[in-house]
């Protein structure tokens, strides 16, 4: 049987979906559906950040990005910001 994660939500990762318009953040809520089950691939969705430390990724739901850590079963989400093109 697969591992199952679990999804933690940081208030300052809260306070940024709410800040989002609703279209938006039904793309960052399923983007991070997908944690659960694949917190580390594929990309190019999800990335592993370097030079951020141990389990630092970062996972694409245009026109946003969120970053989390992985700590063993849990997926931290800390931020998500606008892409900068």
């Amino acid at each position: 049987m697969p591992v199952r994660f679990v999804v933690r939500l940081t208030p300052s990762f809260l306070r940024d979906l709410e800040a989002l318009p609703r279209a938006i953040q039904a793309n960052v809520l399923e983007a991070i559906k997908r944690l659960e089950s694949d917190p580390t691939g594929p990309p190019p969705k999800i990335k592993k950040l370097k030079g951020k430390g141990i389990g630092q990724w970062r996972i694409e739901a245009r026109p946003y990005r969120v970053r989390y850590d992985i700590v063993g079963s849990d997926v931290v989400l800390y931020r998500s910001t606008i892409l900068r093109y």
